[in-house]
């Protein structure tokens, strides 16, 4: 059995016609959800890029959630066990948090290729960036002042990492497919392989050719270049923001979703023509969604809300098991369905939080209750405002608990809880005590089974009595907090101005 596992990065659930979304054009991932056991209730857990992908590798809940931190050598990863077991396995990315400062997600694989050219990417150093030929000044957006285009943090990186693009396969996602295309022409007679694609896209900047963008603009006039200033619609004030500046925004989003399912068709062609169907299973999934104006948030924000933490979950088996599953899932069940599935054993440490997915749904089995998503543990004292304080949007929100029908953003007074049905924008927390009171005590219950500190844990089980504990310890592995900080943040450290 071969596998190859595609993780698009920042793909909502609800943005693939296939899951009911009415306007959108994405007939591959619709080719591809036809031939899957798809999962209708997937969430994300650790959040975002890199916790995800150590959700994945691992398969073992993080603590409570991954910190955004370099794999560590002493983690057990799914590549490692397929390695072991005879695999040859390979990683082709595009996207660059995966090795760029260290993070180490090559180190479990035979091998690993990069492509250039996404958002923090830091290939090139010369004396002036030049705008891609597809960029331009818009009367749109002519209240946010030019100069702040240089506030987006990965403006003077990605300027130079495309300035030589000509046609549209000089742009990183076709050269990412076409390159995972040709990897599966190279290796049609490998009997056993497993194959990871990491497609930084639909991530920001949303930025696409303009066919694609114009393919849901609402001004026919528009010739379909972009301002850059449209990728920080999320740092401007809603004073600043028009109606019409946020539907040109969340056009282009949708656009890129469009042209990232073009391209992925490019690689199913090729599991077409080398007949890798009969032998291979495919996974696609996503790390996280995106906001694209719900509750006037743009972009990844925190807690995470529907639009951030649903995300598509195909398995496409050759044996043709196809259908719809509302079970919750999440990425830590990767590990152990890809084991079952090479009728491999899964790691003893990992059982409980990985689930063979195909298994449960046979067996009619329900893995989890509840599914659990939200941001590393190390950030929440900056939410904490204290339970006298008035909660506003994050304010002593923490994570995020999903059911089939609900999610409750989680405070520890349970007062300041938010709940939303799925499919919504409206708390009704003060309407729901019962689900309020269930999902709170189930969200608990799950983080306290988590590698998170005594002392912190003590003090969400108490409510929130007393301060914020100090000293606690929230990522146990190398480099630690000290002597690691996330290259991205200042992407040329001190790159001086033009």
């Amino acid at each position: 059995m071969n596998f190859v596992l595609l993780i698009i990065d920042t793909l909502r659930y609800d943005y693939i016609a296939a899951n009911g979304n009415d306007w959108i054009k994405t007939p591959n991932l619709d080719r591809l959800a036809a031939r899957s056991g798809c999962f209708d209730r997937a969430f994300c857990s650790s959040f975002p890029t890199i916790p995800h992908r150590t959700d994945v590798m691992t398969g073992i809940y993080g603590g409570p959630f991954y910190h955004w931190r370099p794999l560590r050598h002493d983690h057990v990863t799914l590549p490692e066990e397929l390695g072991k077991a005879g695999y040859r396995t390979q990683l082709l990315h595009d996207t660059p948090h995966l090795v760029n400062g260290g993070h180490n997600f090559d180190w479990p694989f035979h091998g690993w290729t990069p492509i250039r050219g996404a958002e923090v990417d830091r290939p090139w150093v010369d004396d002036k960036g030049r705008m891609p030929s597809n960029w331009a000044r818009d009367p749109l957006f002519k209240d946010i002042p030019w100069e702040e285009r240089r506030s987006i943090n990965y403006y003077e990186t990605y300027t130079r990492s495309n300035r030589d693009r000509r046609s549209i396969e000089d742009w990183n996602t076709p050269r990412l497919f076409r390159t995972a295309a040709g990897w599966l022409r190279d290796n049609a007679g490998t009997p056993d392989y497993f194959l990871w694609v990491d497609c930084f896209d639909p991530h920001e900047p949303w930025d696409i050719p303009p066919d694609y963008a114009k393919l849901y603009a609402a001004d026919p006039s528009w010739d379909g270049r972009i301002d850059p200033r449209a990728f920080g619609i999320w740092r401007t004030s809603q004073a600043e923001r028009r109606p019409e500046m946020e539907k040109r925004v969340a056009a282009l989003y949708a656009g890129k979703v469009t042209w990232v399912d073009h391209w992925l068709g490019k690689f199913l062609d090729a599991m077409d023509q080398t007949q890798a169907w009969d032998h291979t299973t495919v996974i696609l999934t996503a790390d996280h969604g995106t906001s694209v104006g719900e509750y006037g948030r743009w972009g990844k924000k925190l807690p995470v809300r529907e639009g951030e933490a649903h995300v598509p979950f195909m398995i496409a088996t050759p044996n043709g098991e196809t259908g719809h599953s509302d079970m919750l899932v999440q990425p830590h069940d990767l590990f152990a369905t890809v084991m079952s599935l090479a009728e491999l054993e899964t790691p003893a440490h990992i059982t409980g939080s990985s689930n063979d997915l195909l298994a449960a749904v046979r067996e009619g089995r329900e893995p989890r209750q509840i599914a659990v998503a939200g941001g590393s543990a190390d950030g929440w004292q900056t939410r904490v405002r204290g339970k006298e304080q008035s909660p506003f949007d994050a304010q002593n929100l923490l994570f995020t608990v999903f059911d089939k029908e609900w999610f409750l953003e989680w405070s520890p007074w349970k007062e300041q809880c938010r709940l939303t049905r799925l499919g919504t924008q409206v708390d009704v927390a003060a309407d729901n005590p019962d689900v309020v009171d269930r999902l709170y005590a189930a969200g608990l219950a799950e983080v306290a089974q988590r590698d998170i500190d005594p002392k912190l844990l003590a003090w969400l089980e108490s409510g929130g009595q007393g301060p914020y504990p100090e000293d606690c310890v929230f990522f146990r592995g190398w480099p630690g907090p000290s002597g690691f900080r996330p290259y991205f943040q200042r992407l040329y450290h001190g790159w001086p101005q033009e």
